[in-house]
């Protein structure tokens, strides 16, 4: 159960410094798009840290 933990604290925060990177300099984080704004940035690194920071909750850490 400590690894879950561990490891999802770990996507949180990757998540989250891709999400900060990103608001700055959208192209930074995605790279690989054709077109990069703020809201593909929200979209593909904001919905997955909102996730994981509540399944941290959820576990109770």
């Amino acid at each position: 159960m400590e690894t879950l933990i561990t490891s999802l604290k770990i996507l949180f925060l990757l998540a989250s410094l891709g999400l900060i990177l990103g608001f700055i300099r959208p192209v930074l984080v995605l790279w690989f798009m054709h077109r990069c704004n703020r809201l593909m940035v929200l979209q593909y690194y904001g919905i997955p840290a909102l996730l994981l920071f509540l399944g941290l909750l959820s576990l109770g850490e």
